[in-house]
C-alpha cells in the first residue's frame, strides 16, 4: 500500500530541405523534422554576422505540437526589437508572431498546432552572441496534469532514437507533490573511465525546467529509486548521443498532498 490507502499495483508500466533529426543546426534556416534537436543562430557563439535573415521550419508529426526553449539569448536590443531580432510564429498570441531581441531570454512557447517558425534576422550593424535553443516535438515532449499516470521513452520497449534530447513534464494543481517510480530502466552504460552517466542518461529534476534543483541523474542498467518533488512540477529529461541506444525506461507517477498531520497522502485517483 502507498499512503492512505491506495494500492501500488494500480500503477503500471506500459516525432522542402530537410535537417539530420537531433542534429546541431547551424545552417542559416530549413525544415527540422525530428523528435528534438537545436537550433542557433549563425556562428553561434561568436557574433552572428550583419545582414542575415534565416527562417527555420520546426514541424512535428501528426497532430502533436512543438516546444521552443531558449537556452542561451543576446540580440541587438531595441525598443520593438527592429533592428536585430528572433520571431517566433505559430503559437498563441500575435498573428505577425512575437519578436524578441536584447538579453531576457524569451520563454518557453509550444505552438498551436504541429508547426512552429522560428525567423532570425539582423541588420547593417551592432551584433551580439546571438541564441541557442532546444525542439521537442511529439513522443518527446509531453505534459501531464493528471494525479496518477506512467509514461516511458520514445519507442519503448524497443531502442529509443539515437541524438534526442526528451523532455516530460509532470505538473499538478498548486498544493501536490510528484512522486515518480522507475519500472524499468536501460540505457547506454557509464563512461568506462570516469564510472559517470557522460553519454545517454535520464535526469530528474525538482520543478519544470532544467534549471530547477536535481533529483538525479542515471544510465545503464540500474533501476533508480523513487523521486520525490518538493513541490507540485517534475521535469524528467532524457538525453540521447549520437551512437548506441537501448530499450529506454518506463515510470509512473502519482501526486500526494500533505494531510493534516504533516504526512503527504498519496493519491491513487
Amino acid at each position: 500500500m502507498l499512503g492512505c490507502g491506495f494500492p501500488w499495483e494500480g500503477i503500471h508500466g506500459e516525432g522542402e530541405r530537410l535537417v539530420q533529426p537531433g542534429s546541431l543546426t547551424d545552417v542559416c534556416g530549413g525544415v527540422l523534422t525530428g523528435l528534438s534537436g537545436v537550433l542557433t543562430s549563425p556562428e553561434y557563439p561568436n557574433n552572428y554576422p550583419n545582414n542575415a535573415e534565416c527562417r527555420w521550419v520546426i514541424r512535428a508529426a501528426g497532430p502533436a505540437t512543438v516546444k521552443l526553449v531558449f537556452v542561451d539569448f543576446q540580440v541587438e536590443g531595441s525598443a520593438d526589437c527592429t533592428y536585430d531580432y528572433v520571431a517566433v510564429l505559430g503559437v498563441p498570441g500575435p498573428t505577425r508572431g512575437h519578436h524578441y531581441c536584447g538579453r531576457a531570454r524569451p520563454p518557453t512557447l509550444v505552438s498551436r498546432g504541429h508547426e512552429l517558425q522560428v525567423v532570425f534576422k539582423s541588420d547593417f550593424n551592432i551584433g551580439g552572441r546571438g541564441f541557442k535553443a532546444y525542439y521537442f516535438s511529439g513522443e518527446c515532449q509531453e505534459v501531464y496534469t493528471a494525479v496518477r499516470g506512467n509514461f516511458s521513452s520514445p519507442q519503448y520497449p524497443s531502442s529509443y532514437p539515437n541524438n534526442v534530447r526528451c523532455h516530460w513534464t509532470i505538473r499538478l494543481p498548486p498544493g501536490y507533490r510528484v512522486k515518480v517510480f522507475f519500472l524499468d530502466l536501460e540505457l547506454e552504460g557509464p563512461n568506462s573511465l570516469t564510472k559517470t552517466c557522460d553519454f545517454d542518461h535520464l535526469a530528474a529534476f525538482d520543478g519544470a525546467s532544467e534549471e530547477a534543483p536535481l533529483l538525479g541523474s542515471w544510465c545503464g542498467r540500474h533501476l533508480p529509486p523513487p523521486v520525490t518533488s518538493s513541490r507540485n512540477q517534475l521535469l524528467l529529461l532524457l538525453h540521447a548521443d549520437r551512437s548506441t541506444s537501448r530499450r529506454g525506461f518506463s515510470v509512473a507517477y502519482i501526486g500526494g498532498q500533505r494531510g493534516r498531520r504533516g504526512r503527504v497522502c498519496w493519491r491513487g485517483r
